[in-house]
């Protein structure tokens, strides 16, 4: 099985999980912060949707990011996040539908992706060792950071008296 096999197989379960986790949760349940400091089910939710336009970059694909000045973080934003002009907070709904209109264009750019691609050595350093700095290597962080995230989403979702997140 190659490399790009496992990371786009690793792309189609997020995208399956993703709406998973999120099932059932309202709107008024996702901005609840169920202990402080924690980040609430909307805000992860949304940071998610803003990270996926790192795999639109891998892929060669433009998509919109909606609400970037929401979810981006003081480590991973760039200028136009933090000069992106003030928008409206998103519903839950929104932000599912943002992912969901998103997730074949991404996903078909990278499966267009040459194999040989993955191999080329970028200059984005991601904090996650062993991997080098080839565009498989930052994708390979991406997956990670997004099951992390959906995971963080799936205690919430605990937190706030959910059955646990299904797989199916």
């Amino acid at each position: 099985m190659s490399a790009k096999k496992v990371l786009l197989d690793q792309y189609d379960l997020h995208n399956i999980l993703y709406n998973n986790v999120i099932a059932d949760i309202s709107d008024e349940e996702s901005n609840k912060s169920i202990a402080d400091p924690m980040n609430s089910v909307k805000w992860l939710a949304g940071h998610l949707l803003w990270a996926q336009a790192n795999l639109a970059n891998i892929g060669g694909t433009q998509i919109e990011v909606k609400w970037r000045d929401h979810f981006h973080t003081k480590q991973g934003g760039s200028p136009a996040d933090f000069n992106a002009p003030k928008s409206e907070l998103p519903t839950l709904q929104q932000i599912k539908d943002k992912w969901n209109e998103d997730g074949p264009v991404i996903r078909k750019g990278l499966e267009n992706l040459p194999d040989a691609a993955l191999d080329t050595v970028i200059n984005a350093p991601h904090p996650i060792f062993p991997f080098d700095n080839t565009l498989a290597g930052l994708w390979a962080f991406i997956n990670h950071h997004q099951a992390y995230t959906i995971g963080q989403i799936g205690i919430l979702r605990r937190g706030l008296g959910k059955d646990a997140m299904k797989y199916s």
